[in-house]
């Protein structure tokens, strides 16, 4: 995680270099540069964006953190922000530009309140249908009007729920495999 949030604050004290060839560019990705559905995420349009990202992602790791070791995390890290990057090609048009790690946030949120339902703890069942209302309102009423203007952008709240069910395939090929190894 450290290592993680490391490269998001290099990537940030060098955005003005390196947003224009990582960051999720819909046209340039239409043109062959494949690798902006995966590294758009790791960029941030200010400050602020980056520190909440970065909170959530301390956040995360505070609660769930017991559930994944580094080289999971990893593995997790580069397949849901890949399909995050995916997700929003094929699924939001009118999503020209992405940077962000908020749809990986939500996948993260996701797949550690499955890993505690399942070890058995039950209140993460609150949690899950938490973030489920959350991105329900989002893709009803819209983003936060507060959110935008203090990042500087528009909040792709398509990017939440593509995070979030990117997860969930994600959590069931761990779940079978574990319950292949107990056999």
């Amino acid at each position: 995680m450290c290592a993680f949030m490391a490269i998001a604050m290099v990537l940030a004290l060098f955005q003005p270099v390196v947003q224009p060839v990582l960051e999720f560019n819909r046209e340039l990705i239409s043109n062959g540069q494949y690798w902006r559905l995966l590294t758009g995420n790791f960029l941030h349009t200010n400050g602020w964006h980056l520190l909440f990202n970065l909170a959530g992602l301390v956040l995360l790791h505070l609660l769930f953190g017991q559930y994944y070791s580094a080289r999971s995390l990893l593995g997790f890290t580069i397949i849901n922000a890949s399909s995050v990057g995916l997700l929003l090609y094929f699924f939001s048009p009118d999503i020209a530009y992405y940077v962000g790690l908020s749809g990986y946030l939500h996948g993260l949120f996701v797949i550690g309140c499955l890993s505690e339902i399942d070890n058995g703890i039950k209140t993460s069942y609150l949690l899950l249908g938490a973030i489920a209302a959350k991105i329900y309102y989002e893709q009803t009423t819209g983003p936060s009007a507060q959110m935008s203007e203090l990042i500087n952008a528009n909040v792709a709240v398509d990017a939440h729920l593509y995070g979030a069910i990117a997860a969930l395939p994600m959590f069931l090929v761990y779940w079978l495999y574990r319950r292949s190894l107990a056999r």
